[in-house]
Order: C-alpha cells, then sequence, then structure tokens
C-alpha cells in the first residue's frame, strides 16, 4: 500500500473478497482494519458478486440482495468503513459459475475513478 517513502500509493481500495477487510467470514478484526483504512485515508469500497442468487433471480427479487449475503458482504465491510457496495458478479442459473457483468464492472470502475478524482478537487 505504500512506496519507500511511507506515502499512499493507491488511490481507492476495493476489495473483491466480499468479506470484512482483515479476518475473513468467520472473524474479523474491525479495530485493525478501521486502524490500517485511516492510515491509508483513501476511499474503500466493496465489491460484491453474488452467491446465493442468479443474476436474474435478484433483479427480480422483490428483496433484493440475500440477507445472509448482506450480513457477511455487506454489512462486515462497512463496519470496517467500506461505502457503496456495488455488484460486480452474478451466478449463471445453469452452471451456478460466477461471471462478471461487464456493466456492473464498468460502473465499480467508474465509482472507484470518481472517489479517487476527489483527493485532487480544491
Amino acid at each position: 500500500f505504500y512506496d519507500a517513502t511511507g506515502k499512499a500509493i493507491e488511490d481507492t481500495v476495493i476489495n473483491l473478497t466480499g468479506f470484512a477487510l482483515v479476518g475473513g467470514p468467520a472473524s474479523q478484526d474491525h479495530a485493525k482494519a478501521a486502524k490500517v483504512l485511516k492510515k491509508l485515508n483513501r476511499p474503500y469500497m466493496c465489491a460484491v458478486p453474488l452467491v446465493f442468487q442468479s443474476f436474474e433471480e435478484w433483479q427480480a427479487s422483490e428483496l433484493g440482495l440475500h440477507p445472509i449475503q448482506v450480513a457477511l458482504q455487506v454489512s462486515l465491510p462497512e463496519i470496517d468503513g467500506a461505502i457503496e457496495p456495488i455488484i460486480y458478479a452474478g451466478r449463471e442459473g445453469a452452471t451456478g459459475r460466477s461471471v462478471p457483468l461487464a456493466d456492473r464492472v464498468n460502473l465499480l470502475a467508474d465509482r472507484a475513478m470518481k472517489g479517487a478524482t476527489l483527493r485532487s478537487k480544491p
């Protein structure tokens, strides 16, 4: 995360694991994650792959994201300080395979770039 002088080199951090930044799904260390993110002082985004639903099921659902997935892959990263959870991949209905969704990946990249440019705004 840092160059030889200790300066943060990234503009935005995107969590693709779908879990808390430190510790994973079984155990989390939110205090450590908050300490790391405070030192970085960069936007921390949460990218979410659909796990319990196909993309079509998610789009058609009145409930939205499955509650277990919200707890594990949205709430835990938010406790760390993650912002703006964005679905970036969906499950194929026939195979169950996770497939990146181009429009969602582009949305995630655009939002990350916009967050990164805020550092240079007066």
